[in-house]
């Protein structure tokens, strides 16, 4: 059930990023959409790698989601931080709990971890 939820909250992050990125920074001219909009479609991009990664079980899928959940989380808090507060509450509330979720689950999935270090 996570790698969907995953994808999907990947997508729809993704959407916003992309919106960011190109309406307010090409369109408009303005930088720190542009910025912004171009680090969440990135960060959305490693959310739907790890939602593939985990479904299909690659050998990595631990460090891809522990990467993807922590680049998640900081991107999200900070994007939703004051005065240009690119990132709304939904969004924030999605992307830090998706965040925390992929985190929990590298967690409770040790052997996976061993068995990468052991390759």
């Amino acid at each position: 059930m996570l790698p969907l939820t995953t994808a999907v909250i990947g997508f729809l992050l993704g959407l916003g990023g992309l919106r960011e990125f190109l309406v307010d920074g090409i369109w408009y001219g303005q930088l720190q959409p542009l910025l912004v909009g171009a680090a969440g479609a990135l960060v959305s991009s490693l959310l739907l790698l790890a939602a593939i990664a985990i479904w299909l079980g690659w050998s990595r899928w631990p460090r891809v989601a522990t990467v993807a959940g922590a680049l998640s989380i900081v991107f999200h808090i900070y994007g939703a931080l004051q005065p240009e507060r690119n990132v709304g509450l939904l969004a924030m509330t999605m992307g830090v709990g998706i965040g925390v979720a992929l985190l929990a689950h590298v967690k409770r999935h040790p052997q996976a971890a061993l068995q990468l270090v052991e390759r």
